[in-house]
């Protein structure tokens, strides 16, 4: 039978894999509402726990070199613990902090030092540690293999447990929370004072409480393998928002009103088509679908939504009532071969539009789905300089389509048309005046703003599945963003 310490030994290496790997996960959904889901936080936050791990291994091997150095194990795994217990009631704030004094990418890569940096250092220096403590009994190298073997089967086990479970069923705090115990569990098994573990797990307490304070603000809050879903009221609307609560997905007036925003300039789109069929992709609360079906009371939409709760929390708070199909939009667009007089892409994550529908195969196939005398009208968050992201989407809009024009919204949301056939801003205008009256106030809006976006567009390379740098300017859009709402 396998010594006790042995035992200890390889939990405890299995739980220091479980938990750093839990916790670059559960890191990555706790900053997202401010860094949004890109592959400049992803990268942040592995490159970050990469360095502090080799900086951790470094670490414990040279104290499991010394005799005494080998009793740190059970009060690292304690001290990991405590990291893990106190994120979520302070990561928040850190995260925020780091966004506001470094900017969009190096602020996440600060905030991944302070977040995940002390843990993983931590964690990492567990399994040389291990091996020290079990090379003392003459098996070294046997030692060094099945520490080894157990981390990597923690580390995937973690990893699972956070993405599929944690983070949809549990939530972030209870994630957190499985996370700091694992390790504290490991801690007692390899010699820590009781008392001391608890010390390590208290910052639960308050992180637990001020959770439940912030979804309290809610009049609806829940975690989704895709989304944080938010519902707010207040005297004057209902508000969907998803993962940041800065960015308004959808809005319903309680007056019965039109909402406003780019969605009633959404509404005039179907005087630009020659039928009334019309798919959504990206529905939301359906702000954008309610405006239009106002507008064109015949009009024949469908939806395509990556998240099935939210358009749960869209039907029984924002009355949306069209089918739904729940893909990506992309993968449905392969799927399905039916043509449309109307394509709205409204596509967005954490208010940055994802890279793989923002590229020249995404709307050539777009285009393969449009019927003749269709529109395609792209809903694209416009900061009005350079760095934005319109004029790279209308460029690459242009390798595609041999028309494409662009109407702007108060709200800062510029609308990309597109068409098959050649059509002149002109021809545009005259269309969008002869819309019939209960689309005559968003179409004259969007009237007043149509523009030709050759200009716009001029020498900027189109985006494609090879290259784009979408997710920078998505990064800085989003940056200037806060910085104005500020």
């Amino acid at each position: 039978m396998p010594h006790r310490d042995t035992l200890a030994m390889a939990f405890a290496a299995f739980a220091a894999g479980w938990s750093v790997m839990s916790l670059e996960m559960l890191d990555g959904r706790l900053m997202a509402p401010v860094f949004g889901q890109t592959l400049f936080q992803w990268g942040a936050i592995i490159g970050t726990a990469l360095a502090f791990m080799s900086a951790g291994y470094w670490f414990g091997g040279r104290l499991g070199a010394q005799g005494w150095g080998r009793g740190a194990l059970p009060s690292l795994l304690g001290l990991a613990a405590f990291c893990a217990a106190l994120t979520p009631w302070i990561g928040r704030a850190v995260t925020a902090a780091a966004e506001q004094a470094l900017g969009p990418v190096s602020g996440a890569v600060g905030a991944s030092c302070l977040l995940i940096g002390p843990p993983a250092f931590c964690l990492a220096a567990v399994s040389p540690l291990c091996v020290a403590r079990l090379a003392e009994r003459g098996h070294a190298a046997p030692a060094s293999g099945a520490i080894s073997a157990c981390q990597a089967l923690g580390s995937i086990g973690g990893t699972f447990f956070a993405a599929f479970f944690a983070i949809p069923q549990m939530g972030l705090v209870a994630g957190y929370a499985s996370a700091a115990t694992l390790a504290g569990l490991a801690a007692l098994a390899t010699g820590l004072a009781p008392w001391r573990l608890g010390l390590a797990l208290l910052p639960l307490l308050p992180g637990l409480f001020s959770e439940q304070a912030r979804a309290a603000r809610f009049a609806h809050f829940e975690e989704t393998p895709f989304n944080t879903i938010m519902v707010v009221e207040d005297n004057f609307a209902r508000y969907l928002m998803l993962n940041s609560p800065l960015a308004v997905q959808s809005m319903q007036r309680h007056d019965g009103t039109l909402a406003g925003s780019y969605w009633d300039l959404l509404a005039a789109v179907p005087a630009l088509a020659e039928g009334r069929s019309a798919l959504f992709l990206g529905v939301a609360g359906g702000a954008a679908i309610g405006a239009t079906q106002r507008a064109w009371p015949g009009l024949n939409a469908q939806g395509v939504e990556l998240d099935p709760a939210v358009t749960a929390v869209a039907r029984r708070d924002f009355g949306l009532n069209i089918p739904v199909r729940h893909d990506d939009a992309r993968r449905a667009m392969q799927a399905d071969a039916t043509r449309y007089d109307i394509i709205v892409s409204d596509l967005y994550a954490t208010a940055q539009m994802p890279p793989h529908v923002a590229t020249e195969e995404f709307f050539s196939l777009l285009s393969q789905r449009l019927r003749p005398g269709g529109v395609l009208a792209v809903n694209a968050f416009d900061t009005g300089d350079g760095g934005g992201i319109t004029a790279p989407i209308a460029a690459t809009l242009r390798q595609v389509f041999p028309a494409v024009l662009m109407a702007r919204a108060d709200s800062g949301n510029a609308i990309l048309l597109a068409w098959n056939d050649p059509i002149t801003a002109e021809q545009v205008r005259r269309r969008l005046q002869a819309a019939p009256p209960p689309a005559a106030g968003p179409a004259a809006r969007m009237a007043a703003t149509l523009q030709d976006t050759m200009a716009l567009s001029a020498g900027l390379a189109p985006l494609t599945d090879n290259r784009s740098d979408i997710e920078w300017r998505s990064a800085r859009a989003l940056a200037a963003w806060r910085e104005r709402m500020r």
